[in-house]
């Protein structure tokens, strides 16, 4: 394991561990502490698909308390409207992309579109579960990559960690 990502997953051992007011100040100071590492995500952990946003497994950990990806995102992808079932870690490792809030706009309407942030390389933030919805879009002509910490272990990372809503 390259030492960027160990000293990651030591912090993020840490974080979990600690008390649970502490873990959105941790992971984000954790994950800043990996971009700060410099460049260390593989080249295949960078590869977009032509098809639709590449997610790519980094770490599982073995206690399945979490679940290091990255996600490349080719230009015009996009997530669904989504929220998350678990808390998420986020930080922009290179390119931009724009995060998208939403809000319900009840009578099973579609979700409301609130605002918009550009997310630059460095950028990091954190979702805790079950609140709020958002989209992941990369507008610009380049391949984005972010990094995602998802409270859950590897073998649900496809099934517990979104609720798509549009």
């Amino acid at each position: 394991m390259q030492a960027p990502l160990q000293r990651l997953v030591n912090r993020l051992d840490a974080a979990v561990a600690a008390p649970h007011e502490e873990l959105p100040d941790a992971v984000t100071t954790a994950l800043g502490e990996a971009l700060a590492a410099g460049a260390w995500l593989s080249p295949e952990q960078q590869r977009a698909s032509h098809d639709r946003y590449a997610r790519h497994l980094v770490y599982a950990d073995p206690g399945n308390r979490y679940t290091i990806v990255s996600i490349a995102w080719g230009s015009g992808q996009q997530s669904p409207i989504h929220g998350h079932h678990t808390w998420c870690g986020l930080a922009v490792y290179s390119g931009t992309v724009v995060e998208t809030f939403y809000e319900s706009a009840g009578n099973n309407a579609p979700p409301r579109a609130l605002r918009s942030l550009v997310r630059q390389p460095g950028t990091l933030s954190f979702d805790v579960d079950l609140t709020g919805a958002h989209r992941i879009a990369n507008a610009a002509p380049e391949v984005a990559v972010s990094i995602h910490v998802y409270g859950v272990g590897g073998a649900r990372i496809a099934t517990d960690v979104n609720r798509v809503l549009g």
